[in-house]
C-alpha cells in the first residue's frame, strides 16, 4: 500500500474526519454528502496530522522539479499546512496564509505583506495548498490573487478532490492536482430525497449545517 492510499485508509478509519457510513451532512452551499473535515486534526497532538503533512511533502517533491517559492494557505482549513511545509522544506519555501473578510465570510484575500512579498520577487510559480477540493471557490480567490500580485502561475494542490471537476478554477483557467482522487457522492437536498441513491433515500443520519 502506498503512502498516499495509507493515509486515505487512515482518514476513512479514523471517525472523525470524514462522515461515517450511515450520517451525512449539509454543506455551506445547502448540498448534501458525506462531509470531509481535516479541521479535526490537531496539529499538536494527532499523528495523523504529521502524516498530512508527510503526504503533501512527498507529493510536492515528487511532482515538481524544484519546490516552489511561494506556498499559500486557503483561509481557515489549510493556513497552518502552509506553514507546516515552510518548515518541512527549511527555507525553500515561503509560506503565507490567506485571511477570510469578516464582513464577507466567502470572501479570501491575501494580507498586503504577502503581496508585496509576491510583487518584489516575481516567482515562476505558487502553490496554494487546499484540503478538501469541492468547487474551487475559495481556492481560486488565493489563486487569482496570487496571479494579480506578481506570480507567473498558480496551481492549487488539494488533498482530497471530492469531485470530478472543480468548475471555480477551470473556469479561471488555473491548474490543480489531487492528492486523493476520489469523487465522493453529492445530492442537492431535493435529489437526496428523491434519487434511489440519495442519502436521504437511505435513510442516512442528517447532520444539518450548524
Amino acid at each position: 500500500m502506498s503512502d498516499v492510499e495509507s493515509f486515505k485508509q487512515n482518514i476513512i478509519d479514523c471517525g472523525y474526519v470524514l462522515d461515517q457510513a450511515g450520517t451525512h451532512s449539509e454543506f455551506v452551499s445547502g448540498m448534501h454528502g458525506r462531509k470531509l473535515d481535516f479541521d479535526n486534526l490537531d496539529q499538536k497532538s494527532d499523528p495523523l496530522y504529521h502524516e498530512w503533512i508527510d503526504v503533501q511533502q512527498e507529493f510536492i517533491t515528487k511532482t515538481f522539479s524544484k519546490v516552489p517559492k511561494f506556498i499559500l494557505g486557503v483561509a481557515n482549513g489549510t493556513n497552518r499546512v502552509a506553514y507546516s511545509l515552510g518548515e518541512r522544506f527549511k527555507g525553500q519555501t515561503i509560506p503565507f496564509a490567506s485571511r477570510k473578510n469578516e464582513k464577507a465570510s466567502k470572501e479570501i484575500y491575501l494580507p498586503e505583506l504577502a503581496k508585496t512579498a509576491l510583487w518584489a520577487m516575481r516567482p515562476s510559480l505558487v502553490l496554494v495548498v487546499e484540503d478538501v477540493g469541492t468547487t474551487g471557490s475559495n481556492s481560486v480567490q488565493v489563486a487569482r490573487q496570487a496571479l494579480e500580485s506578481g506570480a507567473d502561475e498558480a496551481i492549487v494542490v488539494t488533498t482530497w478532490k471530492r469531485r470530478a471537476n472543480l468548475e471555480r478554477l477551470d473556469e479561471a483557467s488555473i491548474e490543480y492536482l489531487a492528492i486523493i482522487d476520489d469523487p465522493l457522492p453529492t445530492f442537492t437536498p431535493e435529489d437526496c430525497v428523491s434519487d434511489p441513491s440519495g442519502f436521504c433515500a437511505r435513510q442516512w443520519e442528517f447532520k444539518p449545517r450548524s
